[in-house]
């Protein structure tokens, strides 16, 4: 019985599966009351009907039903939900009306989703989407530049048959929805949307803009009688473009207007329009305005045409009326009549373009009218001011220096530079700066510096008016005090052998640094040291350094007290003209004492550097470095009369002919100077003051040689020189 009851059970369970799997829902494929959605159906309405059916049994109650939308290929990878539905779970029909999205194409299709049981119905059949009026190239109507091209486009990425028109005529067919173009006319598309028939695109005006459209409409010449104005109009208009119209070559108007007309003064002269499209810029013909009645004077400006007028600044400015006998002047400020002012000058001090109109008044019905040049008045922008020091300064060495302002450069509101007069610079307002403070009582034009104390950046602040606070360029400043100065014991700098010299600083400076450096060393044998002891031959120079400079104040040659050491000067060997007299002049010791003869047994002649001698003979020196003496004898003798300069030597050391000797005229003299040349024309010898004591060593095989006496950069003798055996 228990088994019998078992089964029970379980056949119990089994029928109640398999009858409520019988029983499960089914969703049937929905049903779309419209084939497309056409251009008209969309006029009429957007709501479309579809029809959802399920079959066998009802849904549970927490059921939601969601249509939805594929994409226009018919997929469903981003389906859009068109309507949720919660009240439907037992009708087994339902219908619902919807809002299509207004995109173009032909498959889309529409599904039923449930969410309890979960399952998706079929889909529906696909329907085109038709929307018409397309919008062409953004509603934007294009113009081209001439010979350009531009591409239209149309408000969709979808591939089709498009039909392109212009002017109301087909001019090509399309699977893009865009064209290019390049001819001017109305342009619309045609679409083919298959069982909805065409739809049409938005028109587009497309214009090609070239020289030939960028006109005045006028004659090349128009005249007018001297007081009158005129109105010019371009051949196109469109409140869309720049029109900028210019009166000999400068711009008089720029704006969106096609016509300018001239003001009565100042407006004769070459027209010309450019025109900005904003894709091209066209320039116009020239058109001429000219007066019917050419004037029978002259305009003279006595003011100059372009200057800059200073906050605060009033200034005359005048004409010159010439041969005109009875005539009326009109002042114009910015193309507006000065009323109240007449004569041929104005006192003026407000920025602007003046013009002075003159008319002459007898010459009938037309008159004569002429206008002078622009005046113009210029606001300043910015100053530029130049800063400079006296002639005499040089940084580190001046102890002195005279600041003041060269000029003052303006930038005009033209952007242009211009130089204010001297009448200008005395209506600014001055202070001169250091290190960046104001120095009291310093509001002239030029400042006086006269102490290293006072070194730093300088600058010149100027303003007037509403120009405040303009400074100058920087200048560094850099004034040294008065160098120490240096003595010696012995007076001379030639050193005797085992001797010392002792160099003194007198008058050193407090602030400063004194340094002793020895040739190329650039590390100091002393510093600061009142007394400076040497003891070797060599350069020495002292540097101070302080107050941002650094000067070498002293290069001391210390040379070795011998004969070398003792220059004579013209020579060694003088040449005396007959009745003249010369000066001979020792150089390199402390003191001098001059003897007549070969040594110091003559008479004392001197005991000064210089003995001036008038006869022939030896002279001795004594020249005196401490506890040194070098004795130098100098022979005076006569100018020879040889005329013919030697063209043999023969230096083979028998005493006769072996040195190469010419006139006492030419050697022995320090302004002359004798060259001497190789067979390869290569120098090999230039002395002044030469002693007729070439040659100094062995010639080898050279033989032949040539020469060049030169006096004050004249060329006197020339010639060639033999070497013989």
């Amino acid at each position: 019985m228990k088994i019998i009851k078992s089964i029970h059970i379980l056949l119990g369970i089994f029928l109640f599966f398999m009858s409520t799997s019988i029983v499960s829902q089914t969703l049937l494929k929905p049903e779309i009351e419209f084939t497309s959605l056409c251009d008209n159906d969309i006029k009429k309405s957007t709501d479309y009907t579809v029809t959802f059916k399920y079959k066998t049994s009802a849904f549970a109650d927490d059921n939601t039903f969601t249509v939805e939308l594929s994409d226009a290929n018919g997929t469903w990878n981003s389906p859009v939900n068109l309507a949720t539905v919660a009240t439907e779970n037992d009708t087994f029909t339902f219908s619902r009306t919807f809002q299509l999205p207004k995109t173009f194409d032909k498959n889309y299709k529409i599904r039923l989703v449930a969410t309890s049981p979960v399952m998706t119905s079929p889909d529906s059949e696909s329907f085109y989407r038709l929307f018409n009026d397309r919008v062409l190239n953004n509603y934007e109507d294009v113009v081209l530049c001439d010979g350009a091209t531009t591409e239209l486009i149309l408000d969709t990425d979808q591939q089709g048959a498009y039909t392109w028109y212009r002017d109301g005529s087909i001019i090509t067919t399309t699977t893009d929805p865009f064209l290019e173009v390049s001819a001017s006319g109305k342009y619309q598309v045609k679409i083919d949307y298959g069982a909805c028939g065409f739809g049409k695109s938005t028109l587009i005006n497309v214009v090609t803009f070239s020289e030939t459209d960028a006109q005045i409409n006028s004659p090349d010449v128009v005249e007018i009688c001297g007081d009158e104005a005129h109105t010019f109009q371009a051949n196109v208009t469109d409140t869309s473009y720049t029109y900028t119209w210019f009166l000999d070559n400068q711009e008089v108007q720029s704006s969106n207007s096609s016509t300018y007309t001239t003001p009565t003064v100042g407006q004769l002269g070459v027209y010309s329009l450019e025109i900005d499209t904003g894709v091209c810029v066209t320039t116009s013909n020239n058109v001429s305005l000219n007066q019917k009645n050419a004037p029978s004077f002259t305009i003279t400006e006595n003011t100059p045409l372009a200057s800059v007028l200073l906050p605060g600044e009033a200034i005359d400015i005048s004409i010159t009326v010439n041969n005109a006998a009875n005539f009326e002047v009109e002042w114009y400020k910015d193309d507006k009549r000065l009323f109240g002012v007449d004569g041929t000058s104005l006192n003026v001090n407000q920025p602007g373009t003046y013009i002075a109109n003159v008319v002459e008044t007898a010459t009938g019905l037309c008159s004569s009218g002429l206008s002078s040049q622009p005046i113009r008045l210029l606001s300043v922008k910015r100053f530029e001011p130049v800063m400079i020091t006296d002639d005499n300064y040089e940084s580190c060495t001046a102890t002195g220096v005279d600041l003041k302002l060269q000029q003052v450069n303006v930038i005009a509101q033209d952007d242009n530079e211009y130089v204010l007069t001297s009448e200008q610079l005395e209506l600014l307002n001055y202070q001169w700066i250091l290190d960046g403070v104001n120095i009291v009582d310093a509001t002239d034009n030029k400042l006086t510096r006269s102490s290293y104390t006072q070194n730093g950046i300088y600058t010149l602040g100027i303003s007037a008016g509403h120009l405040n606070n303009v400074s100058s360029s920087e200048l560094d400043i850099k004034l040294i005090a008065k160098p120490a100065v240096v003595t010696s014991e012995p007076s001379s700098n030639s050193l005797c052998p085992g001797g010392i010299i002792t160099y003194t600083i007198k008058d050193v400076v407090d602030g400063y640094t004194y340094q002793w450096f020895k040739n190329d060393d650039q590390t100091a044998l002393a510093t600061d040291v009142a007394e400076f002891v040497v003891d070797e031959i060599g350069t020495y120079t002292l540097k101070m350094t302080g107050f941002g400079c650094e000067k070498i104040i002293e290069t001391l040659e210390v040379v070795l007290f011998d004969a070398a050491a003792i220059v004579v000067t013209p020579s060694e060997k003088v040449v005396l003209k007959e009745g003249e007299s010369t000066a001979i002049t020792a150089s390199g010791a402390e003191s001098y004492v001059w003897y007549e003869g070969e040594n110091i047994d003559g008479m004392l002649l001197s005991t000064s550097e210089t003995l001036e001698v008038t006869s022939l003979g030896f002279y001795t020196v004594v020249a005196t470095a401490g506890a040194c003496g070098i004795e130098k004898t100098i022979e005076v003798v006569a100018q020879d009369d040889q005329v013919i300069v030697p063209n043999i030597v023969t230096p083979n050391a028998d005493g006769v002919n072996d040195t190469w000797s010419i006139s006492n005229k030419y050697a022995f003299q320090p302004t002359i100077s004798v060259q001497l040349y190789n067979a390869n024309g290569k120098e090999i010898f230039k002395t002044n003051d030469y002693q007729n004591d070439w040659p100094f060593e062995s010639l080898g095989n050279q033989r032949v040689f040539y020469y060049k006496i030169i006096k004050e950069n004249i060329l006197i003798k020339a010639g060639t020189i033999s070497v013989l055996d």
